[in-house]
């Protein structure tokens, strides 16, 4: 099985030993480890809890209340599975009882030799978990047991971490392998963040952080904890902030020791562009062109951020970039995020930006050698002057003859490491990132803060927009008849559902379901077609491109679709249970819509048991078509949440919800990461070598050049 990507912290660290090393994890249970991503010590240590229980206090059988979450103590009276006829049902019981009444604990989906651990009579045991009253007295249904020994109750007691459930592993021998690892590890834990800056914001050393927030300390206050605001959850936020914000302080540092040849930009290239383009561009194009004309001429290499709204434009500003490029007889090049995108973009040059002097080339994944051979001689030898395509750009085979602008499209990514490996195609090319990610300017400012930003929010003239209408299931019927009728007048619609196929567990409108219900509705003379994430990826972009020509007319899918494709027929989106989705979510979601000369329809069907508080939130999106003060408006409204889970993410990105949220301490880790870069820019100082080895894997190339 294939190593899923590793955080941030692990990339500083060399705790390769393997999970079968540590007390009570063989071959099967680490089999089960591996299919969490858990292979090392060093995984199971960023393996962080969801959340965490009070367990702080035993709580007297007679005291426990209907619904409470609680803690308690007492001797099995009697444990064995029963079975219920005529239906053969079974289930397992354990009775137990403390001196003020007894407690039923059931369990209907069991491993029987585990329980039986248990049930022996006499026994003592604590068992945590919500309580039910039944007819025959208070029950708990499956709750979390200790066996305890004699004389060391106390050592149980604490705030317990929850994490993310693997099968096979039960929740306390998780807990007690996670002991071991700490025990084992603590001391070869390597600190990336130089001491004086964690000790200037209070913050503890990396193995202390680390060993808290499996076990915290008893003094540690519940809500913090499951706020992610105790100074040791801070600290490995910290640590992701920092550790990508000094490798963006090092890129910018590095911008600007380099020189770059001035590209031909004038007013007069861009008056040429501006005939050339069959539409007029909006104030805010206008601006973005004119900042990327004075980066152009500037000698230094362009490093420009265009941040734009759900369908204000973006691509028309990379067609002005790529034009002044190819004028002065450099090339281009263009990464997206999928190849549904990169057809679209070459469709694009083909298409309405084909008088230009354009000779684009698209490189698919998915080439003959013959083909992949044809191509990258082309890109070397300087026949294509623009060359499209997705991460397939950055391998090594691809060589360019003068590559003068990198153009990516990050489509809600914040990695460095592609804008990086892009950059060793050319000799200090120009860079244009563009995304649609509303993002609030403060935090926008930060997380760029190598690159200077353009914003664009204004429309392109003729867009008419997107009506958003929040509805329930009483106008369901009204729904079908609009959706037909939008069909019947050549547009063509989205229905987004929350899952892919349904659940037993949530009462959720599902893909496939929702699917066979609209084809019986609406085939013929309709087609219908969904698209989900475990659809094979060439099978997915067969879908999306024959929606794009018309082929399909309702396409059921999940949020898999909300990457940027350019449909000026979708009309319509309907989606199932909004209340499950972020607002910037549904905002990305509602831009595939109402892109042509026709307005737009999103339907929000909120499920009959949408809370009032979740109205209120999507209430803000009707009222709202600013996707910047959508995303600051959701962070509000949502605050934390209830889970505080540690994202491991990928090798140089950051989460979007984590850095408004903790708005301080990313602006700090900025400051200290272009301090510490000023006062060592090649990072050559002994003890940065642990933060120079990151750096270096996030830009994918060496600093002692």
């Amino acid at each position: 099985m294939a190593r899923k990507k590793e955080s941030h912290l692990k990339q500083t660290q060399d705790l390769t030993l393997p999970l079968t090393q540590l007390k009570g994890v063989g071959p099967k249970r680490a089999m089960f480890l591996a299919q969490k991503g858990l292979h090392t010590v060093l995984d199971l240590l960023f393996f962080t809890p969801l959340h965490y229980e009070d367990r702080t206090r035993i709580t007297p059988i007679r005291e426990a209340r209907e619904g409470q979450s609680v803690l308690v103590r007492g001797r099995v009276v009697s444990g064995r599975e029963e079975r219920f006829y005529p239906s053969r049902k079974r289930l397992f019981k354990i009775v137990i009882e403390d001196g003020t009444g007894p407690l039923e604990l059931i369990w209907f989906q069991y491993r029987r030799p585990h329980l039986n651990r248990f049930a022996r009579s006499g026994a003592e045991i604590l068992a945590h978990g919500k309580v039910q009253i039944h007819r025959s007295g208070r029950q708990i249904p499956h709750p979390d047991l200790t066996l305890l020994e004699k004389g060391r109750p106390e050592e149980t007691l604490g705030f317990f971490p929850v994490y993310s459930a693997i099968q096979g592993i039960s929740p306390n021998l998780l807990r007690t392998v996670m002991k071991g690892a700490l025990e084992i590890s603590l001391p070869a834990v390597v600190d990336p963040v130089p001491r004086d800056i964690t000790k200037q914001l209070g913050l503890p050393d990396l193995a202390t952080a680390i060993s808290s927030v499996h076990f915290p300390p008893g003094n540690s206050d519940l809500s913090l904890l499951n706020g992610g605001q105790t100074t040791f959850q801070k600290r490995l936020i910290f640590d992701r902030f920092f550790l990508v914000m000094s490798a963006i302080a090092f890129r910018k540092n590095f911008r600007m020791r380099v020189s770059s040849p001035s590209l031909s930009a004038s007013s007069k290239i861009f008056q040429e562009f501006e005939k050339q383009i069959p539409f007029p561009l909006t104030g805010d194009q206008t601006r973005a062109v004119r900042d990327i004309i004075r980066d152009l001429a500037a000698g230094r290499p362009m490093n420009r951020l265009l941040l734009g709204d759900v369908g204000c434009g973006k691509t028309v500003i990379a067609a002005a970039a790529s034009f002044i490029s190819i004028r002065s007889n450099r090339q281009a090049a263009i990464m997206v995020p999928t190849q549904v995108l990169a057809n679209q973009h070459m469709e694009t040059f083909l298409g309405p930006f084909k008088g230009m002097g354009f000779r684009p080339v698209l490189l698919a994944g998915k080439l003959k050698a013959s083909e992949r051979r044809a191509i990258y001689g082309g890109i070397k030898n300087g026949e294509y002057n623009l060359v499209i395509g997705t991460q397939s750009l950055i391998q090594e085979g691809v060589s360019f003859e003068d590559l003068g602008l990198v153009i990516i499209d990050e489509q809600h990514r914040f990695g460095v490491r592609e804008r990086a490996l892009l950059d060793r195609k050319g000799q200090n090319p120009h860079l244009l990132v563009m995304t649609a990610t509303p993002i609030p300017r403060t935090v926008a400012l930060t997380l760029y803060g190598d690159m200077d930003i353009s914003f664009i929010r204004e429309y392109p003239a003729g867009r008419k927009g997107v009506v958003t209408r929040l509805l329930t299931e009483e106008k369901k019927r009204w729904v079908f008849e609009e959706l037909g009728r939008r069909m019947s007048e050549g547009q063509q619609a989205f229905v987004i559902c929350p899952v892919i196929e349904g659940s037993e567990d949530e009462d959720l409108k599902d893909v496939q379901d929702m699917a066979q219900r609209l084809r019986k509705i609406y085939h013929p003379p309709y087609r219908i077609d969904l698209m989900h994430g475990r659809l094979p990826a060439e099978q997915r972009e067969k879908t999306m491109d024959a929606f794009r020509r018309g082929a399909i007319n309702l396409l059921v899918g999940t949020t898999v679709i909300e990457v940027g494709v350019h449909v000026p027929q979708a009309g319509v989106m309907v989606i199932e249970h909004p209340e499950r989705f972020g607002l910037a979510q549904l905002h990305q979601l509602r831009g595939r819509v109402g892109r042509g000369t026709t307005e737009g329809l999103c339907i929000l069907m909120g499920s009959h048991t949408i809370t009032d508080k979740a109205r209120t939130r999507l209430e803000v999106l009707v009222a709202n078509d600013d996707g910047f003060e959508i995303a600051q408006k959701d962070l509000e409204l949502r605050g934390h949440g209830e889970l505080i889970g540690m994202r491991q993410a990928g090798l140089g990105e950051l989460d979007l919800g984590e850095m408004m949220r903790e708005e301080e301490l990313f602006t700090g880790a900025r400051q200290y990461a272009m301090e510490l870069i000023d006062a060592d820019p090649d990072l050559h100082r002994p003890e940065h070598r642990i933060l120079k080895g990151f750096v270096n894997s996030v830009l994918a190339k060496p600093i002692d050049v």
